[in-house]
């Protein structure tokens, strides 16, 4: 099939590729122009699009619309007439396959073209390098620091639809390095609020994950944990204790203590997300060190609030649980990972002026949908309301580090 003749052929050459086609332009000339096996191209003729990935590469990104796959063929500027009609006569390729062309001087220099032996045409096409990373940025520099971002290291615990979106946001937002933790793989009811789609199901969400972010910044550093946090404690703060940030997205609220007994020893922040019960609304909560409650104070002071909000106040992003019992608008949960995300983003470079009105409050509670049985608070769909933490005195959690912090001075005297 050919390229459609009313759409520009657009050749996009993957990191992988443009790494490998300058190392070989290093060596010894090509005479002739060279099979290259290891390089596939990836076709969509209606679109006029080509993708050309090394093939070990490929294997793990699905590409579900393709239509056709080409060879790749390889020559340096110098190689005599590589695009008279020549070459047709000296390679034994049936089909339509591609040429690129690499200039020995400047080996960034990179040019490619579409030949079909059936009619022996040449049609050259636009080249797109992606192997330089620092351009995925370019659209959001002025207003983010990437040098900070780029050092930061994030650890997402759960990929359900509010941790899977949110680490592929802090990714795109350039984050430089991620902790994927998730035990559970991607089922077809995920589907329809995750960030991930029907090619992954089946797969770790750590991994589908992992590639989702990697399509967005392809120099990211990320390890992936199928663990249950709950099980693997020392495992759990030794992920703290590596991370500038923990993410934290679970579906029960065990996790969740676990994870804030972890964050407050290791005196690392904290952004915990959910939402209550149908997606109607949601909270973040910020635990910080040295500023505030804890994740468990904000559970023992919602607690004790009156009417039903309490006992919607164990939600979470529910990817886990039986759909049918906790249906919710994908677009509704994500109004509360998007504030998660924004409020990540926050902590991370430490901004003098966070998105709180209150340099005190360190939890947000959004509502979606109208809810009066809940109380006044629920009264207003899409509003949201500042919360201040305050510390609990007798906290098993962040009430007992100084008196911990006090017993190890004493034992050092």
């Amino acid at each position: 099939m050919e390229p459609n003749d009313s759409i520009k052929l657009m050749l996009v050459i993957s990191e992988s590729v443009q790494t490998l086609l300058v190392d070989r332009s290093k060596g010894p000339l090509f005479s002739t122009a060279q099979f290259w096996p290891e390089c596939i191209g990836i076709f969509r003729p209606d679109e006029g699009h080509i993708r050309l990935e090394i093939i070990d590469s490929y294997n793990t990104y699905p590409y579900p619309s393709l239509s056709n796959f080409l060879p790749c063929l390889v020559a340096g500027t110098s190689s005599g007439s590589i695009l008279d009609d020549s070459i047709f006569d000296s390679i034994d390729i049936p089909g339509p396959f591609l040429l690129l062309t690499v200039d020995v001087e400047f080996p960034n220099s990179i040019s490619g073209y579409y030949l079909n032996p059936s009619d022996r045409t040449r049609t050259p096409g636009v080249v797109e390098l992606i192997g330089q990373p620092s351009r995925s940025f370019d659209r959001i520099r002025p207003v983010v620091d990437l040098t900070n971002m780029q050092h930061k290291k994030v650890a997402v615990i759960g990929l359900g639809s509010g941790g899977g979106f949110g680490a592929v946001e802090l990714a795109k937002s350039g984050v430089g390095s991620f902790t994927l933790v998730d035990f559970d793989r991607l089922q077809v009811e995920n589907i329809s609020r995750h960030a991930c789609g029907l090619v992954d199901v089946g797969r770790w969400k750590t991994r589908a994950i992992r590639d989702k972010i990697l399509q967005h910044s392809s120099t990211a550093v990320i390890e992936c944990y199928e663990i249950d946090v709950t099980e693997q404690t020392e495992l759990l703060e030794s992920i703290v204790d590596s991370v500038d940030l923990v993410f934290v997205a679970t579906d029960n609220e065990m996790s969740k203590y676990m994870i804030n007994e972890a964050c407050v020893s290791k005196r690392v922040p904290a952004v915990y997300g959910g939402v209550y019960e149908r997606a109607f609304a949601g909270e973040v909560v910020l635990v910080t060190p040295d500023h505030g409650g804890c994740y468990a104070c904000v559970r023992h002071g919602l607690a004790n609030t009156s009417g039903t909000m309490s006992a919607a106040l164990g939600g979470d992003y529910t990817d886990e649980s039986d759909i049918s019992h906790e249906p919710g608008l994908g677009i509704d949960v994500g109004f509360i990972a998007n504030l998660h995300v924004r409020i990540a983003l926050s902590a991370l470079n430490e901004e003098a002026i966070s998105i709180f009105n209150n340099p005190e409050d360190q939890m947000i509670i959004w509502v979606n949908s109208a809810k009066p049985s809940d109380g006044p608070l629920f009264g207003t769909p899409l509003s949201r309301y500042f919360v201040t933490v305050p510390r609990v005195p007798d906290c098993r959690t962040c009430g007992m580090i100084p008196i911990i912090e006090e017993h190890d001075r004493s034992n050092h005297e």
